[in-house]
């Protein structure tokens, strides 16, 4: 049981890291509209020459090793407090986003989205009481459900590629843009748990990260997975990097922020209890979030697109 003090201690640290994430975006919002545009499809050579000179922007660098700062105290709240205290608190951070980007990107925010947004912070809290088991792996009978579950993640991915390319040039492709990083993200994220299960029943010294990087060569299938799940870890999250900054810099930071935190929060999930076998106690109030949060998506998105179509016709 964990004591009050523990617990007030682990809300201080969740709100500190929630802060440095946030804050850290609209920063990095700031300095992509001072650069050069990213254009995903000229290139590794020149997506490397792009981030090379956002990493001379003061902004965009501030709002980067902000984010990275936030990994640390966000590290020990888990610890302190877990998943279900800390979650619901990095959703409620998007208030420091909202006031933090319409005052420093002079960015307008309509009654109609900040309703939107804020069913969009309050959702993850019921997930959160909801009540969602623990996740433990069972890395010999997962592999054909987690293949079926990629799938259609992969297609999706593919699909919005192509509507991007699309509405090249538009706010629909940074809307698009946006639901890829969030789904490479999200498919990030469960590599992380698979490493984390594997990592624990390998019982290796946490020091020893070649047995991770390079388990392949160890010929055993904790060593096996740990490759898979670490390569696949580093992929999927330095890719979903790309096109998330992308899509911020192309799109209405008040708009795709919202939506791809909670995709990136709703994706995890539901590989768990797919995948997972993970439960929740109260099922009807993870349907009853999961039923908001798609009207606010789908909402929010029909907001950015008729902002592109009043934009056009101007």
């Amino acid at each position: 049981m964990v004591d009050i003090l523990t617990t007030i201690l682990g809300i201080f640290i969740s709100i500190i890291a929630s802060f440095c994430f946030n804050f850290g975006i609209v920063l990095q919002k700031k300095g992509l509209k001072e650069g050069s545009e990213i254009k995903i499809e000229e290139g590794v050579r020149n997506l490397y020459n792009t981030f090379k000179e956002f990493s001379k922007n003061k902004s965009w660098l501030s709002g980067t090793l902000l984010g990275l700062i936030g990994m640390i105290p966000y590290a020990i709240a888990m610890g302190l407090v877990g998943i279900v205290v800390v979650q619901p608190l990095m959703s409620i951070g998007l208030l420091f986003f909202v006031i933090s980007a319409v005052k420093m990107l002079n960015e307008k925010i309509t009654y109609y989205e900040i309703i939107a947004i804020g069913i969009l912070i309050v959702s993850p809290i019921l997930i959160a009481l909801a009540g969602i088991t623990n996740i433990f792996i069972d890395l010999y009978q997962f592999v054909i459900p987690f293949i079926i579950f990629l799938s259609p993640l992969f297609v999706l991915g593919i699909g919005f590629y192509f509507l991007s390319k699309q509405k090249r040039g538009t706010q629909f492709e940074g809307m698009f843009l946006m639901f890829i990083g969030a789904i490479l993200y999200s498919i990030g994220a469960i590599f992380t748990n698979i490493l984390a299960q594997a990592f624990t029943e390998a019982n290796i010294f946490p020091l020893f990260f070649w047995e991770i990087l390079f388990g392949i060569f160890w010929f055993d299938y904790l060593h096996l997975w740990m490759f898979i799940s670490s390569w696949g870890m580093l992929v999927f999250y330095i890719s979903s990097v790309i096109f998330l900054q992308s899509a911020l810099q192309k799109s209405k930071a008040l708009t795709i922020v919202p939506i791809q935190n909670t995709i990136m929060l709703i994706i995890p999930i539901i590989a768990g209890l797919f995948v997972f076998n993970q439960t929740f106690q109260n099922l009807i109030l993870f349907l009853v979030a999961l039923v908001l949060i798609l009207i606010s998506t789908i909402s929010l998105s029909r907001f950015q697109v008729k902002i592109e179509l009043i934009q056009t016709d101007g």
